[in-house]
């Protein structure tokens, strides 16, 4: 069953992508499907061993459910200091 979601990028991923913030309708179950889906597209360089991603603002396995409406962001890895 298809669902909307928004999906945010952050910094290269963003870049690659051409936006920070879409809307898109995807048939994934999970973030970890999502990913894969989006990356078909062959221009997101994150793979799931490096790679964050939250639901809703609060990070998750890449396991977890996605639901119609959601917002999932695909996060870089990212050092600070």
């Amino acid at each position: 069953m298809k669902k909307t979601v928004t999906i945010r990028y952050f910094a290269l991923v963003g870049e690659r992508r051409g936006t920070q913030t879409e809307t898109y309708e995807t048939a994934a179950e999970s973030a970890r499907a999502l990913l894969h889906e989006i990356q078909a597209s062959g221009v997101l360089p994150l793979t799931t061993n490096i790679a964050k991603a939250a639901i809703n603002d609060e990070f998750v396995d890449w396991d977890a459910p996605i639901k119609d409406g959601d917002t999932v962001t695909l996060l870089s890895p990212f050092s600070g200091g």
